[in-house]
Parts: C-alpha cells; sequence; structure tokens
C-alpha cells in the first residue's frame, strides 16, 4: 500500500504548480530522483521539477538525487536563489 507525502514548492515552483502537492510513495520509500520520475508521470505541470538546477530538501536538509525519502517525512523542492 502506498503511502502519501507532501511536498513543498518555493520560489517560482511555488507559482507555476502551487505550493503544496501530494504525491504517492512505496511503503519503503524512493529516490529523490524515483520521486521526481513519480511526479512528472502523474501530471506534466511537475516536469519543472526535474530541471537539474532545482534542488530537493528532506527534513529541511538539502539532499542527493540517490537520497531515500521515506512516508512521512518533509519534502520540499526549491529554485535556485539570486540576491544582490
Amino acid at each position: 500500500m502506498e503511502a502519501s507525502v507532501k511536498i513543498l514548492l518555493f520560489g517560482s515552483l511555488g507559482q507555476e504548480i502551487g505550493r503544496e502537492i501530494l504525491a504517492d510513495l512505496p511503503p519503503d520509500g524512493c529516490s529523490v530522483a524515483a520521486l521526481r520520475q513519480r511526479l512528472a508521470a502523474q501530471d506534466p505541470a511537475y516536469g519543472a521539477l526535474a530541471r537539474p538546477s532545482i534542488r530537493a530538501c528532506v527534513d529541511q536538509v538539502i539532499v542527493a538525487e540517490e537520497f531515500l525519502i521515506r512516508p512521512g517525512q518533509e519534502v520540499a523542492f526549491v529554485p535556485p536563489l539570486s540576491g544582490g
């Protein structure tokens, strides 16, 4: 049985897609890369999450693509920031 995970989207992603989406995860979890693929297959609008510049955070820590996301963890995608 799959479990849902809440995904927070920040910056321009929140404007393009929405500030929050739900995704189903396998009971054993999945990698960040697999989650991106699942989301892109779920809705073409989520294809923006596949951009290489978009960083993934799990429980408020930036993680690599192979990081295993478990149900119940907080996931966020963050676009690059610029400052001046």
